[in-house]
């Protein structure tokens, strides 16, 4: 409930066994939230600690061999902390009551039982939100079904694609719902990629024109790094009350539509989402490559007029005060964590002086080699795997 700062719900979590299995598993959950129950092969089990945010189940049956499939399922209620950046987030809009998640970066376990570590990812999630009646729920991938029973709704949402458990997310609110799409004929597909809008009826006619805006990128990006990685479900737009955008995979939670903020937010598809930082030390392969990316459109969009103020501004940005690397040595300061002069303009000007070096076809090959390396690719990446590859490629 979008006027309720509370959530209660269900986890199924499904996983292989791997060597070494010795029958306890391990999840992220905030001590703000209490569990009700833990369910295994439908009984109620006690053998579980819930302490300093996190769950450990011990007791499971441990199988012959490896890689076996098995689940464990987590009742919970709570009240969510107001921690990091907001990661569960009540509020209004025109004095209507909104609610949505961000859990960048370390905010998922705020929320839902998960595993939140740059370690492996789900291969897909399933996210089904009952909410009352009026309301509409935003998440990832398709939305699959849509019912209702007596005063509530319930939306089902499947995505069918790795995911970090951080870019899994939910919007509750009473949106307006429209379309834009994608022409795919520039990259030989007779098709097109739908981009599906969650706006708040009082922006809804600006935002109808603003929102096109993201064509011309779409098919930027398609060019150049392949064609958008979930191209088989959708794309989408989510309004929120944060300030920025939020890149959650297949569905970016949105501040306003305008043009750098669009296609930021889209290039993070590639970079951030589709291969991930395999460290919060490593955010600027996400951000410093988002940030790139957007000028990338400055550089071949609009007729180039803004590629070189887009230069001018970053370099600026980044020599306004000494020294700093892209390379993050404090992950505990969040702050730090998304420093918009070093995680993202100085990330993005490594990249340019980088492509300048090695000149435009072997940087963007190298860009698409460690994009595609089957080693990390739908996985995560650390900056030692990009500078393999545009060594190799240079």
């Amino acid at each position: 409930d979008p006027a309720v700062r509370h959530v209660q719900g269900s986890v199924s979590t499904y996983f292989k066994t791997k060597p070494g299995y010795d029958g306890r598993i391990t999840f992220d959950l905030s001590d703000s939230l209490q569990i009700s129950a833990v369910k295994y092969h439908g009984e109620v089990i006690s053998s579980y600690t819930h302490q300093g945010n996190r769950v450990t189940i011990e007791g499971l049956r441990v199988p012959a061999g490896v890689g076996e499939v098995d689940s464990i399922m987590i009742d919970y209620q709570g009240v969510p902390v107001d921690d990091g950046l907001g990661s569960f987030t009540v509020d209004e809009h025109e004095g209507v009551p909104v609610l949505y998640t961000l859990s960048e970066p370390y905010g998922a376990k705020d929320w839902w039982p998960c595993r939140q570590d740059l370690n492996d990812k789900m291969d897909s999630v399933m996210v089904v939100v009952t909410v009352p009646k009026g309301y509409r729920a935003a998440s990832n991938g398709m939305l699959i079904s849509q019912c209702g029973c007596d005063d509530r709704d319930i939306y089902c949402w499947l995505h069918k694609h790795p995911i970090a458990a951080y870019l899994v997310a939910v919007a509750v609110t009473n949106y307006s719902v429209y379309s834009d799409f994608v022409p795919l004929t520039n990259i030989g597909i007779n098709d097109s990629i739908e981009i599906l809008n969650y706006v708040y009826p009082e922006t809804l006619e600006r935002t109808k024109g603003e929102s096109k805006a993201i064509i011309r990128p779409f098919q930027i990006f398609n060019e150049l790094f392949g064609l958008y990685p979930f191209a088989d479900e959708r794309y989408g737009h989510a309004e929120w009350n944060w300030g920025g955008g939020m890149e959650h995979q297949t569905m970016s939670f949105m501040g306003s539509f305008g043009y750098d903020l669009l296609a930021h937010e889209l290039a993070h598809q590639w970079f951030g989402d589709f291969l991930t930082c395999g460290s919060w030390r490593d955010i600027w392969l996400n951000e410093g490559f988002a940030t790139y990316l957007t000028g990338l459109c400055y550089e071949r969009d609009q007729d180039g007029i803004y590629w070189e103020p887009f230069k001018r501004l970053s370099i600026r940005r980044v020599v306004r005060e000494p020294a700093g690397s892209v390379y993050c040595y404090d992950t505990t300061d969040v702050d730090r964590i998304f420093d918009a002069r070093l995680s993202y303009s100085k990330g993005a000007m490594v990249l340019h002086m980088l492509r300048w070096e090695m000149g435009d076809s072997a940087f963007f090959r190298g860009i698409n080699q460690y994009l595609y390396d089957p080693a990390h690719a739908n996985g995560y990446a650390r900056t030692e795997d990009l500078k393999r590859h545009l060594e190799a490629a240079a």
